[in-house]
């Protein structure tokens, strides 16, 4: 597009140059012909200056991020030097204007205002200066008829090239805003593939660890039963066969309740334990299945029993699971409570208390209880653990519900 907009250039400021000079000579005017042309070549070189300065990034594609811009004393000697430069070539062309060939002198002005200037109130002002001086000179040297067709002709060419230079500019601005929307555009697409990316990692990690947590909670609860009820059976095979018997038993039922929940787990089937059992039922099951020789389970409930929402069961459930279970497993206790407390009409709590060694701090390698603060937090509740001021290991889940 700059080499067109050279070429066209080239053409309205030598051709009648050209054309003027030649006459000249034939007329033996040859130092007005060498004046005319020299000025004219320069005007030439300046206005190819301009073009190349003021043309070249708006136009290569290269180069779309690039604007035109110049402070207004640059534009105002832009518009100076073209002034004086068309004057004199105007001047110096004297009486030759083969078919209105002086007026193009004037046409790189109107072209450039075209192109430099964005507010039409500029661009008017330089049409009226194009013709006023145009016109005051064709007045003095040839008078007023001449003026009067001057005028009218030169306002025809110079509104002309002014709105096609104007267009063509407007396009090639729009063209550029649509690059760079473009350009943003896929920038943002590029940002958004990768956060999807980075979202559905995070997804598998949350599923991960949430399997990993619903595969501990389960299977270290159905395993850690097994192995009580075992070495209770064991104890009791010689003088106690029938209490033995019952200890294989539910040894059995914890086992089959285990490979259920890994089952449950991995397939996500449910996201309860319950089945179709309301929670107290379901904590009365674990109770139940947990009881031994030697240890005592209760289960309390204070308040009105209400539905809870599926994630809250699911984790009070957990709670108590994970309770007896470090309650049989490490705590030696003799004696353990479950209390479920429906009194608050926001919140549910549950809490398992019993009156074994008890715990300072939650060890580094508890997964278990690092997994019910997980999913406190991702209900906005509260989890404490730790041993009770008289004595003996607690855990006490409070959840919004």
């Amino acid at each position: 597009m700059v080499l067109v907009a050279a070429v066209i250039l080239a053409w309205v400021s030598l051709m009648p140059i050209v054309w003027i000079g030649y006459l000249m000579v034939q007329c033996g005017m040859m130092t007005t012909a060498s004046k005319l042309g020299a000025c004219g070549f320069l005007a030439f070189g300046w206005n190819f200056f301009l073009l190349r300065r003021l043309l070249y990034d708006l136009y290569q594609d290269e180069h779309t991020g690039k604007e035109l811009t110049h402070s207004g004393m640059q534009t105002a000697c832009f518009f100076g030097v073209q002034f004086l430069m068309a004057l004199a070539c105007h001047h110096l062309a004297g009486s030759f204007n083969p078919i209105g060939m002086q007026q193009w002198f004037w046409m790189p002005v109107a072209g450039f205002a075209g192109v430099i200037l964005r507010s039409r109130r500029h661009m008017i002002l330089v049409l009226l200066v194009i013709l006023v001086f145009s016109t005051a000179h064709e007045y003095v040297m040839r008078g007023l008829d001449r003026a009067l067709y001057w005028v009218c002709g030169q306002t025809t060419i110079s509104v002309f090239i002014m709105g096609c230079c104007f267009a063509m500019t407007q396009a090639s601005r729009q063209r550029m805003h649509t690059a760079g929307v473009a350009a943003k555009l896929r920038s943002a697409n590029a940002v958004l593939e990768l956060q999807a990316d980075q979202a559905a990692v995070l997804a598998v990690a949350q599923e991960r660890i949430r399997l990993a947590r619903e595969i501990h909670d389960a299977v270290g609860h159905s395993l850690t039963l097994v192995g009580v009820q075992l070495d209770a059976a064991e104890s009791l095979l010689q003088r106690d066969p029938a209490r033995a018997l019952e200890s294989i038993q539910k040894a059995k039922r914890a086992s089959r309740e285990g490979l259920g929940e890994i089952r449950r787990s991995v397939s996500a089937m449910r996201a309860t334990p319950q089945e179709e059992r309301t929670l107290a039922n379901s904590l009365t099951s674990l109770i139940t299945s947990a009881e031994r020789p030697g240890l005592k389970l209760v289960l309390q409930q204070s308040g009105q029993s209400r539905t809870l929402p599926s994630l809250v069961e699911i984790s009070l459930y957990r709670c108590a699971q994970e309770g007896i279970t470090n309650a049989c497993r490490h705590a030696g206790a003799s004696e353990i409570k479950v209390h479920l407390d429906f009194t608050s009409d926001t919140s549910v709590e549950l809490s398992v208390a019993d009156n074994g060694r008890g715990f300072s701090t939650i060890p580094e390698n508890s997964h278990g209880l690092k997994g019910l603060r997980e999913r406190t937090a991702l209900l906005n509740g509260q989890f404490f653990a730790g041993t009770a001021q008289r004595g003996g290991g607690f855990c006490r889940m409070v959840v919004p519900a």
